[in-house]
């Protein structure tokens, strides 16, 4: 086993902080990419030195590729496999982990070699604390959820290579649930709601704001699971989607990393809390300290 560290992706999504963290152990980075061929060539372009891509055929499953992704890594040998923290790719990561009967570890945010061990540095405590651990051992990682930019460099070689076995599963269908029209995915502008809403009725006060800013309305997990004010496809956070509006309003949501890892996309965060000391306000670029039945209708006012 030699010191070198491999990325594998199988999701649409940033990798970036995957790439980064990768890059920052001092070693070359391989990918391996299950998905599609423009999936395959935006890795290729990250700043990996080779991307090995295992094509996905029509109406199969990224988790049955999950063997041959395995089998690939394998022959790679490398000390740690990285993986962002997407559906997919943990599928996929899990087989890496069994092939290569490797030590598991998740949010991890920095990788290192010293003295013949592989070092590990990954979020506890709900991410207000960082644990470091040692093993000689390989080690599969998914890196903690980040928005960092990807280098431009010139594109890397990819090398196809022919998903010969393929775990027995193919898509029988897709029945898409009720979301109640919610489009945070592409939403460019989010009003998000949480517990500082004290009565259903205050629900009006966010509906206004997110009408004079033509912006969709987000809930944190507690408002649906607990309350059951909203549907599902409302939820942002960890567990639930991520966004990446260009505006987000955070009205009574005091920021716990859960709901905070969800809109670490947003390209600006405006925040509206009583409490001064709520952690939401060291991750927005603006924030307003009062009481939202005041301070939220006049901001709508304001707006309109």
């Amino acid at each position: 086993m030699s010191n070198n560290v491999v990325i594998i992706v199988a999701d649409d999504v940033p990798v970036g902080t995957v790439v980064a963290v990768a890059k920052r152990a001092d070693s070359q980075v391989r990918a391996v990419v299950a998905g599609s061929r423009e999936l395959a060539e935006s890795v290729a372009g990250a700043g990996v030195a080779s991307v090995c891509w295992v094509p996905q055929p029509e109406g199969v499953p990224t988790e049955a590729l999950a063997s041959v992704v395995a089998q690939k890594v394998q022959q790679l040998a490398p000390a740690v496999t990285l993986a962002p923290n997407a559906a997919a790719s943990r599928v996929l990561a899990g087989a890496v982990a069994a092939a290569l009967d490797a030590a598991v570890a998740s949010s991890v945010v920095a990788v290192n070699f010293e003295d013949g061990k592989t070092v590990v540095e990954r979020l506890v405590a709900e991410q207000r604390a960082v644990e470091t651990l040692e093993t000689t051992a390989p080690v599969v990682a998914l890196v903690s959820d980040g928005a960092e930019d990807v280098e431009e460099s010139a594109p890397a070689p990819i090398e196809e290579v022919a998903a010969a076995v393929l775990a027995p599963m193919t898509v029988a269908g897709i029945h898409e649930g009720e979301s109640g029209g919610a489009d945070l995915a592409n939403a460019q502008r989010v009003v998000g709601v949480g517990r500082g809403l004290t009565s259903k009725d205050q629900l009006a006060l966010a509906e206004a704001l997110a009408g004079a800013l033509d912006a969709e309305i987000a809930c944190s997990l507690s408002l649906c699971d607990d309350y059951r004010w909203f549907e599902h496809a409302r939820v942002v956070g960890t567990s639930t989607q991520r966004i990446a509006p260009r505006l987000y309003v955070s009205v009574g949501i005091s920021g716990q990393p859960q709901h905070m890892t969800g809109v670490r996309g947003a390209k600006t965060i405006v925040a509206i809390n009583n409490d001064p000391e709520a952690p939401i306000f060291r991750n927005c670029a603006y924030g307003i300290v009062g009481d939202l039945n005041k301070v939220v209708p006049a901001l709508t006012a304001a707006l309109s």
